[in-house]
Protein backbone atom coordinates (compact mmCIF):
# COMPACT_ATOMS: atom_id res chain seq x y z
CA UNK A 1 0.00 0.00 0.00
CA UNK A 2 1.21 3.58 -1.03
CA UNK A 3 2.85 5.61 1.51
CA UNK A 4 0.72 8.25 0.79
CA UNK A 5 -2.58 6.90 0.69
CA UNK A 6 -4.89 7.45 3.37
CA UNK A 7 -4.87 4.34 4.85
CA UNK A 8 -1.27 4.94 5.80
CA UNK A 9 -2.21 8.71 6.78
CA UNK A 10 -4.57 7.24 9.26
CA UNK A 11 -1.81 5.09 10.89
CA UNK A 12 0.47 7.90 10.90
CA UNK A 13 -1.85 10.11 13.15
CA UNK A 14 -3.44 6.83 15.22
CA UNK A 15 0.19 6.17 15.92
CA UNK A 16 1.49 9.81 17.04
CA UNK A 17 -2.36 9.91 19.16
CA UNK A 18 -0.97 6.64 20.45
CA UNK A 19 2.33 7.58 21.76
CA UNK A 20 1.10 10.64 23.31
CA UNK A 21 -1.42 8.70 25.39
CA UNK A 22 1.79 6.58 26.56
CA UNK A 23 3.33 9.56 27.57
CA UNK A 24 0.41 11.07 29.71
CA UNK A 25 0.95 14.38 28.22
CA UNK A 26 -2.37 16.32 27.29
CA UNK A 27 -2.72 18.03 24.09
CA UNK A 28 -2.13 21.52 25.93
CA UNK A 29 1.23 20.26 27.68
CA UNK A 30 2.52 19.09 23.66
CA UNK A 31 1.53 22.38 22.39
CA UNK A 32 3.37 24.50 24.80
CA UNK A 33 6.41 22.26 24.79
CA UNK A 34 6.22 22.27 20.69
CA UNK A 35 5.75 26.52 20.76
CA UNK A 36 2.38 25.81 19.08
CA UNK A 37 -0.96 27.34 18.71
CA UNK A 38 -3.18 25.41 21.04
CA UNK A 39 -5.53 23.86 18.30
CA UNK A 40 -2.87 22.62 15.74
CA UNK A 41 -2.34 19.36 17.94
CA UNK A 42 -6.15 18.56 17.83
CA UNK A 43 -6.02 19.28 14.23
CA UNK A 44 -3.50 16.62 13.70
CA UNK A 45 -5.42 14.30 15.83
CA UNK A 46 -8.70 15.00 14.06
CA UNK A 47 -7.06 13.99 10.88
CA UNK A 48 -7.78 17.43 9.38
CA UNK A 49 -4.26 17.92 8.37
CA UNK A 50 -4.04 16.93 4.60
CA UNK A 51 -0.21 16.43 4.36
CA UNK A 52 1.37 16.62 7.71
CA UNK A 53 4.98 18.64 7.96
CA UNK A 54 7.87 15.74 8.37
CA UNK A 55 9.77 17.54 10.80
CA UNK A 56 7.14 18.10 13.39
CA UNK A 57 6.72 14.50 13.04
CA UNK A 58 10.23 13.84 13.73
CA UNK A 59 10.02 16.08 16.97
CA UNK A 60 6.48 15.05 18.65
CA UNK A 61 8.59 11.47 18.03
CA UNK A 62 11.37 12.43 19.70
CA UNK A 63 9.27 14.35 22.79
CA UNK A 64 7.17 10.99 23.11
CA UNK A 65 10.27 9.00 23.04
CA UNK A 66 9.69 7.08 20.47
CA UNK A 67 12.53 4.62 18.97
CA UNK A 68 14.14 5.46 16.09
CA UNK A 69 12.91 2.81 13.53
CA UNK A 70 9.36 4.14 14.41
CA UNK A 71 9.94 7.85 13.81
CA UNK A 72 11.80 7.02 11.06
CA UNK A 73 8.63 5.29 9.28
CA UNK A 74 6.13 7.77 9.98
CA UNK A 75 8.57 10.17 8.98
CA UNK A 76 8.19 8.91 5.85
CA UNK A 77 4.82 8.74 5.76
CA UNK A 78 4.33 12.16 6.36
CA UNK A 79 6.85 13.07 3.45
CA UNK A 80 4.96 10.90 1.09
CA UNK A 81 1.35 12.52 2.33
CA UNK A 82 3.14 15.78 0.52
CA UNK A 83 4.22 14.70 -2.51
CA UNK A 84 0.84 12.56 -2.96
CA UNK A 85 -2.46 14.20 -3.44
CA UNK A 86 -5.16 11.90 -2.78
CA UNK A 87 -7.36 11.17 -6.05
CA UNK A 88 -10.12 13.49 -4.59
CA UNK A 89 -7.64 16.74 -4.07
CA UNK A 90 -8.43 17.86 -7.50
CA UNK A 91 -12.53 18.31 -6.18
CA UNK A 92 -11.80 20.52 -3.62
CA UNK A 93 -14.08 23.07 -5.09
CA UNK A 94 -16.65 21.30 -5.19
CA UNK A 95 -16.93 20.06 -1.51
CA UNK A 96 -14.99 16.48 -2.07
CA UNK A 97 -14.58 14.92 1.63
CA UNK A 98 -11.64 13.10 2.79
CA UNK A 99 -14.19 9.85 3.62
CA UNK A 100 -13.98 9.16 -0.30
CA UNK A 101 -10.30 8.02 0.27
CA UNK A 102 -10.55 5.81 2.98
CA UNK A 103 -13.35 4.58 1.40
CA UNK A 104 -11.20 4.10 -1.63
CA UNK A 105 -8.37 2.08 0.75
CA UNK A 106 -11.21 -0.39 2.77
CA UNK A 107 -10.83 -4.19 2.54
CA UNK A 108 -14.94 -4.16 3.74
CA UNK A 109 -17.90 -1.15 3.62
CA UNK A 110 -20.78 -2.36 6.13
CA UNK A 111 -23.47 0.53 4.85
CA UNK A 112 -26.90 1.31 6.47
CA UNK A 113 -28.39 4.42 4.33
CA UNK A 114 -31.89 6.13 4.43
CA UNK A 115 -33.66 8.56 2.39
CA UNK A 116 -31.55 8.02 -0.56
CA UNK A 117 -29.80 5.43 -2.71
CA UNK A 118 -26.26 5.35 -1.03
CA UNK A 119 -23.50 6.95 -3.43
CA UNK A 120 -21.37 4.04 -3.95
CA UNK A 121 -24.54 2.60 -5.51
CA UNK A 122 -26.23 5.42 -7.82
CA UNK A 123 -26.75 4.93 -11.45
CA UNK A 124 -25.02 7.99 -13.39
CA UNK A 125 -28.63 9.05 -14.25
CA UNK A 126 -29.71 9.35 -10.52
CA UNK A 127 -26.48 11.21 -9.91
CA UNK A 128 -27.57 13.59 -12.51
CA UNK A 129 -31.01 13.76 -11.42
CA UNK A 130 -29.74 14.50 -7.73
CA UNK A 131 -27.58 17.37 -8.84
CA UNK A 132 -30.38 18.88 -11.04
CA UNK A 133 -32.98 19.33 -8.41
CA UNK A 134 -30.44 20.75 -5.50
CA UNK A 135 -29.69 24.30 -5.38
CA UNK A 136 -26.41 24.47 -7.76
CA UNK A 137 -27.34 27.02 -10.41
CA UNK A 138 -24.39 27.02 -12.23
CA UNK A 139 -23.60 24.08 -14.63
CA UNK A 140 -19.91 23.81 -14.61
CA UNK A 141 -20.39 23.35 -10.78
CA UNK A 142 -22.71 20.36 -11.49
CA UNK A 143 -20.75 19.01 -14.17
CA UNK A 144 -18.03 18.84 -11.26
CA UNK A 145 -20.06 17.14 -8.73
CA UNK A 146 -21.23 14.70 -11.49
CA UNK A 147 -17.67 14.16 -12.27
CA UNK A 148 -16.82 13.25 -8.88
CA UNK A 149 -19.17 10.99 -7.64
CA UNK A 150 -18.83 8.57 -11.27
CA UNK A 151 -14.80 9.03 -10.26
CA UNK A 152 -15.44 7.26 -6.80
CA UNK A 153 -17.73 4.61 -8.30
CA UNK A 154 -14.74 3.26 -9.95
CA UNK A 155 -12.16 4.42 -7.43
CA UNK A 156 -14.00 1.98 -5.17
CA UNK A 157 -16.53 -0.47 -7.10
CA UNK A 158 -14.25 -1.43 -10.07
CA UNK A 159 -10.40 -1.34 -8.69
CA UNK A 160 -8.62 -4.33 -9.12
CA UNK A 161 -9.73 -5.54 -5.56
CA UNK A 162 -13.04 -4.42 -4.99
CA UNK A 163 -14.02 -4.34 -1.37
CA UNK A 164 -16.82 -6.60 0.31
CA UNK A 165 -19.26 -4.58 0.74
CA UNK A 166 -22.51 -5.35 2.67
CA UNK A 167 -25.36 -2.87 1.68
CA UNK A 168 -28.88 -2.27 3.94
CA UNK A 169 -31.12 -0.30 2.26
CA UNK A 170 -34.04 1.70 4.19
CA UNK A 171 -37.22 1.30 1.67
CA UNK A 172 -37.06 5.10 2.10
CA UNK A 173 -33.95 5.27 -0.56
CA UNK A 174 -36.14 2.96 -3.02
CA UNK A 175 -39.63 4.98 -2.39
CA UNK A 176 -38.00 8.83 -3.17
CA UNK A 177 -38.50 9.07 -6.68
CA UNK A 178 -35.53 10.75 -7.82
CA UNK A 179 -35.56 11.91 -11.08
CA UNK A 180 -38.97 10.53 -11.78
CA UNK A 181 -40.47 6.70 -12.49
CA UNK A 182 -37.75 5.93 -15.54
CA UNK A 183 -34.76 6.89 -13.84
CA UNK A 184 -36.08 4.90 -10.90
CA UNK A 185 -36.42 2.18 -13.07
CA UNK A 186 -32.97 2.32 -14.70
CA UNK A 187 -31.40 3.11 -10.90
CA UNK A 188 -33.37 -0.70 -9.52
CA UNK A 189 -31.64 -2.39 -12.77
CA UNK A 190 -28.79 -0.91 -11.60
CA UNK A 191 -28.75 -2.03 -7.65
CA UNK A 192 -29.95 -5.68 -9.50
CA UNK A 193 -27.18 -6.06 -11.60
CA UNK A 194 -24.69 -4.83 -8.54
CA UNK A 195 -26.60 -6.97 -5.94
CA UNK A 196 -25.30 -10.40 -8.62
CA UNK A 197 -21.30 -9.70 -8.33
CA UNK A 198 -20.04 -11.91 -5.75
CA UNK A 199 -18.39 -8.95 -3.51
CA UNK A 200 -21.75 -7.06 -3.20
CA UNK A 201 -24.38 -8.06 -0.79
CA UNK A 202 -27.66 -6.38 -0.79
CA UNK A 203 -30.68 -6.53 1.88
CA UNK A 204 -33.33 -4.23 1.79
CA UNK A 205 -35.08 -3.05 5.47
CA UNK A 206 -38.86 -2.45 4.79
CA UNK A 207 -40.81 -0.45 6.67
CA UNK A 208 -43.00 -2.75 7.71
CA UNK A 209 -40.53 -4.40 9.90
CA UNK A 210 -40.15 -1.02 12.27
CA UNK A 211 -36.65 -0.86 12.41
CA UNK A 212 -35.67 2.39 10.17
CA UNK A 213 -32.86 4.50 12.14
CA UNK A 214 -32.92 8.30 11.35
CA UNK A 215 -29.38 8.32 10.20
CA UNK A 216 -27.62 6.66 7.85
CA UNK A 217 -23.63 4.81 8.45
CA UNK A 218 -20.49 3.26 6.87
CA UNK A 219 -18.57 0.55 9.13
CA UNK A 220 -15.04 0.96 6.93
CA UNK A 221 -12.69 -2.13 7.96
CA UNK A 222 -8.99 -1.54 6.54
CA UNK A 223 -7.44 -4.64 8.48
CA UNK A 224 -7.85 -6.63 11.84
CA UNK A 225 -6.85 -3.40 14.19
CA UNK A 226 -7.92 -0.79 11.79
CA UNK A 227 -11.80 0.14 11.96
CA UNK A 228 -13.74 3.43 11.53
CA UNK A 229 -17.18 4.59 11.76
CA UNK A 230 -18.91 7.04 8.90
CA UNK A 231 -21.97 9.47 9.68
CA UNK A 232 -22.89 10.92 6.52
CA UNK A 233 -23.83 14.72 7.70
CA UNK A 234 -23.10 18.20 6.79
CA UNK A 235 -21.00 19.50 6.18
CA UNK A 236 -17.91 17.15 6.01
CA UNK A 237 -19.53 13.80 8.03
CA UNK A 238 -17.95 12.46 11.43
CA UNK A 239 -15.71 10.16 11.61
CA UNK A 240 -15.53 7.73 14.90
CA UNK A 241 -13.12 5.09 16.08
CA UNK A 242 -13.54 4.43 19.95
CA UNK A 243 -14.09 1.17 20.84
CA UNK A 244 -17.15 1.90 21.88
CA UNK A 245 -18.66 3.97 19.09
CA UNK A 246 -17.35 0.96 17.13
CA UNK A 247 -19.11 -1.67 18.80
CA UNK A 248 -22.27 0.23 19.47
CA UNK A 249 -22.80 0.78 15.18
CA UNK A 250 -21.46 -2.87 14.86
CA UNK A 251 -24.74 -4.03 17.33
CA UNK A 252 -26.79 -1.47 15.28
CA UNK A 253 -25.94 -3.24 11.85
CA UNK A 254 -26.20 -6.59 13.03
CA UNK A 255 -29.58 -5.72 14.40
CA UNK A 256 -30.79 -4.11 11.14
CA UNK A 257 -29.32 -6.82 9.16
CA UNK A 258 -31.56 -9.53 11.22
CA UNK A 259 -34.45 -7.65 10.71
CA UNK A 260 -34.33 -7.08 6.97
CA UNK A 261 -34.90 -9.14 3.83
CA UNK A 262 -32.52 -12.06 3.04
CA UNK A 263 -30.13 -11.22 -0.09
CA UNK A 264 -32.78 -13.20 -2.24
CA UNK A 265 -36.36 -11.60 -0.86
CA UNK A 266 -34.18 -8.22 -1.24
CA UNK A 267 -34.03 -9.07 -4.99
CA UNK A 268 -37.29 -10.10 -5.39
CA UNK A 269 -38.55 -7.18 -3.70
CA UNK A 270 -36.21 -4.67 -5.89
CA UNK A 271 -37.49 -6.72 -9.20
CA UNK A 272 -41.50 -5.92 -8.23
CA UNK A 273 -40.85 -1.94 -7.12
CA UNK A 274 -38.89 -2.18 -10.44
CA UNK A 275 -42.23 -3.05 -12.08
CA UNK A 276 -44.13 -0.99 -10.25
CA UNK A 277 -41.69 2.29 -11.76
CA UNK A 278 -42.39 0.83 -14.67
CA UNK A 279 -46.34 0.77 -14.64
CA UNK A 280 -46.44 4.31 -13.23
Amino acid sequence: MAQGSPVRRRHLVSQLKRLRAQTRLSQEEVSRRMGWEAGKIVRIETGKFIRLNSADVSELCRLYGASDALREELVEIAKAARLQKPWWFQYKDVNAVAFYGLEHEAAKIQEYTVGLVPGLFQHPDYVEALITRGHTPDEAERARLTEIRLQRHRNVLERDEPPRIWMILDESCLRCAVGGAPVMETQLRHLLELAARPTFDIQVLPHSKGMSQNYGFSVLTFDETDRAVYVDVPPRGIFFEDTDDLLEHERIFDHLKAAALSPAESQDFLTKLLNEYKVT
